[in-house]
């Protein structure tokens, strides 16, 4: 998977500066080896184009998810009432969308089960 591409998809996603983006570049190159380990087998140059999407998506949605507990979220003053969104919430959209998408290139399996166990 090629980074820089990764990162460019990532700004355009995002919507951050490239300075902003800067501050997140090992998160980046963190999702982009979770993917690579979770390849389920060894992708076209267009399945690639895709992986590279999804995983500018993926970089998002972890970012996103990281950055929703901090700061002001809702202010009310009287009738007034002012609440801040800060897109984790199309971020999370937006990852199950690309998700369902490479189903067929990346196993993201959050499956948990029960197990017996014999005592």
């Amino acid at each position: 998977m090629n980074l820089h591409e990764i990162i460019e998809r990532f700004t355009l996603v995002s919507g951050f500066d490239r300075q902003e983006v800067s501050r997140y570049l090992t998160l980046i190159r963190d999702c982009v080896a979770v993917f690579e380990e979770k390849l389920t087998r060894e992708p076209s140059a267009g399945e690639k184009r895709r992986l590279s999407h999804a995983c500018a998506v993926y970089a998002y949605y972890r970012i996103s998810m990281m950055l929703r507990d901090g700061g002001l979220q809702s202010f009310k003053a009287g009738d007034v009432q002012f609440a801040v969104d800060n897109d984790c919430a199309a971020a999370t959209r937006m990852w199950e969308a690309e998700r369902a998408m490479i189903a067929d290139l990346v196993s993201f399996d959050d499956s948990f089960a029960f197990r017996s166990v014999d005592v």
